[in-house]
């Protein structure tokens, strides 16, 4: 049985499940963003991070796998 709470995933305390939650509520914002509603990164996005952090955070998740992978 697979269980993604198991898994490691690219942002520590989060599920595959929250981070997918996450960068559909990013492609969201950014689909609705505009000059007159914009985005703001200090916007609280899932698990008490904002949107910035999250970035950051799934960014640097992914660097490392990638690193890791090579060495």
């Amino acid at each position: 049985m697979h269980n993604e709470n198991l898994m490691h995933t690219t942002v520590d305390r989060m599920t595959v499940a929250d981070i997918r939650k996450a960068l559909s509520k990013l492609r969201r914002d950014w689909s609705d963003h505009s000059q007159i509603h914009p985005i703001y990164t200090s916007t609280t996005l899932t698990h008490d991070m904002s949107m910035s952090e999250f970035c950051f955070r799934f960014v640097m998740g992914h660097h490392a796998k990638r690193h890791q992978k090579t060495h």
